[in-house]
């Protein structure tokens, strides 16, 4: 069956993205609470109900967000099935804390409860795997609509718009269209025509207006947006310039003092999220040096006694914003380069130590960057620093590359658990790794940088590069 045939044969109507979240985040939290009733077998019924109850709600309310952050982009590499595992926890302390105070702080502790906290999680987790990728499967194929547009712009920019399959593969519908012959340069029509458009948006089941156009004239924006404010529409301006592939987007806006600035370039991470992401790093940095200290300790003494020099090197990298540093590794090689002037490591390469192909091979050359994750130089996930040569080379061979440094440079990446890692001397190694990267500062987040971590030490495909 083609994705046309598809689209024709099943297509499913829903009210919005949101009410499709909602109602993805009700239903694995109806499962959750279905599981819960496993407690029945040692507890009474009405203790077992309100502990259900309680899971049930608060792993749909943590669903729900889930849900629509993920139809939002119908992005399947995101952690969602991590954030399923982690969602339990929150769910199953709120249930125990219910439990605890129904039965008067007298639970009964068995083989039910815990098969209850443990298995509950693998379950829930399968669900939401099979779930998504359902989801995922149908949005690219059109069979859900979950948004409808209206678009007022000039011919060619919406026979574009409306031919643009990204439009119907990610849920929405353009329904109908206003044309303005010359854009909004031309004379306008008048504010009934507008209004006539606006009411048959509604008649037709839209949610959002879609305006092409530019912020080049202003009052013919206000004189479109007024006939439109006596209905429930959501208004958007979307950039022409986009569709001419031009190279700045509208952000969003931003309120200062009394008047609101149109923002085109947002930082990568806002002050709650900076925070979060050092307090996690910091933490996490500490814990690793303590626990693998032995190790550590071992690694630098087998360097010293079979091979000369010194067991840690520093060298030179660009890090956060241009800045400059100094990193730190465990030395793999006969020689020791300051990042200046360098040679990058190739498969076989005679300057890499007996001990040194094992620490490159395992990432253990990286550990003593967790001194550069305190000092806050780099962060635990991010882009990978190149040294100071490498990355103006880089730069000069691939337009978007400087952008990997709007966030702290990091000791794995998304790039690395992607398989990006270690050569960059083809064009589409250097693409590849660069447009992970910028995946990564466009998607990062606490839960992201936690799946990276674990993909980092479980997956194969991270180390499928490293010389």
């Amino acid at each position: 069956m083609t994705q046309t045939e598809a689209r024709r044969r099943r297509r499913f109507r829903l009210a919005s993205r949101a009410t499709l979240g909602n109602g993805i985040g009700a239903f694995e939290g109806f499962v959750a609470a279905l599981l819960s009733l496993m407690l029945s077998y040692a507890h009474e019924p009405l203790l077992v109900l309100a502990t259900a109850l309680a899971a049930g709600a608060t792993y749909g309310v943590l669903a729900s967000g889930a849900a629509r952050k993920f139809l939002a982009y119908s992005d399947l590499r995101q952690p969602f099935a991590l954030h399923a595992a982690l969602s339990w926890p929150a769910a199953a302390a709120v249930a125990f804390l219910v439990a605890l105070a129904a039965s008067r702080w007298n639970l009964a502790w068995g083989r039910t409860f815990w098969v209850w906290l443990f298995i509950t999680p693998v379950l829930l987790t399968a669900l939401r795997v099979v779930l998504y990728r359902q989801l995922a499967r149908m949005l690219a194929q059109g069979q859900l609509q979950v948004e409808r547009f209206g678009i007022i712009g000039e011919a060619a920019a919406v026979a574009r718009l409306r031919a643009d399959p990204r439009i119907w593969q990610h849920g929405g519908q353009v329904v109908t269209s206003l044309i303005l012959p010359q854009g909004l340069s031309s004379p306008l029509p008048s504010p009934e025509v507008i209004a006539s458009f606006a009411r048959k948006c509604i008649d037709k089941g839209c949610q959002h207006v879609l305006l092409i156009g530019d912020l080049d004239n202003l009052d013919a924006l206000s004189q479109i947006v007024a006939p439109c404010r006596p209905f429930a529409l959501n208004v958007l301006l979307y950039p022409r310039s986009v569709m001419q592939e031009r190279k700045i987007d509208l952000v969003d806006i931003v309120p200062l003092a009394s008047v609101n600035s149109v923002r085109v370039l947002s930082t990568p991470l806002n002050d709650s999220g900076l925070l979060l992401k050092r307090g996690f790093d910091i933490v996490l940095s500490l814990l690793i040096l303590v626990l693998l200290s032995p190790l550590l300790l071992g690694v630098a003494l087998a360097i010293r006694l079979t091979s000369p020099g010194a067991a840690l090197y520093r060298q030179e990298r660009r890090g956060f914003n241009g800045r400059n540093f100094y990193i730190y590794k465990f030395r793999s090689m006969r020689v020791m380069e300051d990042g200046r002037a360098m040679r990058q490591a190739q498969t076989n390469d005679p300057r890499i130590t007996p001990i040194g192909r094992f620490i490159r091979r395992t990432s253990i050359d990286e550990l003593p960057q967790l001194i550069n994750v305190l000092r806050g130089e780099m962060s635990l996930v991010g882009p990978r620093p190149h040294a100071i040569s490498h990355d103006d080379e880089l730069s000069g061979k691939f337009e978007l590359y400087a952008q990997r440094q709007r966030i702290k440079p990091g000791i794995t990446g998304w790039a690395q658990v992607n398989g990006y890692r270690g050569d960059t001397s083809t064009q589409d190694k250097i693409e590849g790794r660069t447009l992970h990267d910028l995946y990564y500062m466009e998607n990062c987040s606490l839960l992201l940088d936690l799946w990276i971590i674990l993909l980092t030490v479980f997956s194969p495909r991270t180390r499928q590069n490293a010389h």
